[in-house]
């Protein structure tokens, strides 16, 4: 599996995480870049990234999701850059198959 750091940090930030956004309630699309990077700057912006070239940093929920952006009911991680950047097209690519919207709701099944 390609993205199996990114699924395994999604799985355990799901554990983790109050009221378990994506897992028992929905997570909701935005599509607004300038809130996007918003997100992805408040939940990454404290993570030590010893090699940006290799690692990324992942949050869940998902930047581009309205639950996004709150480090307080969020969690990060590093994985590796290609491992991220391909869950990341991934998820564009769910968005984009489904037709999941800006506002719309989407949940993990398992």
């Amino acid at each position: 599996m390609k993205v199996k750091q990114s699924a395994n940090h999604i799985l355990d930030a799901q554990r983790k995480t109050a009221c378990d956004p994506g897992a028992s309630s929905p997570l909701h699309r935005i599509t607004n870049e300038k809130t996007i990077n918003a997100h992805r700057k408040a939940m990454c912006a404290r993570v030590h990234n010893s090699d940006p070239r290799k690692y990324d940093c992942d949050e869940y929920p998902f930047a581009a999701s309205r639950e996004g952006g709150n480090p307080v009911r969020g969690r990060t991680g590093i994985v590796c850059a290609g491992d991220d950047r391909s869950a990341g097209a991934r998820l564009g690519g769910f968005y984009k198959a489904q037709r999941v919207l800006g506002g719309d709701g989407y949940v993990r099944i398992k």
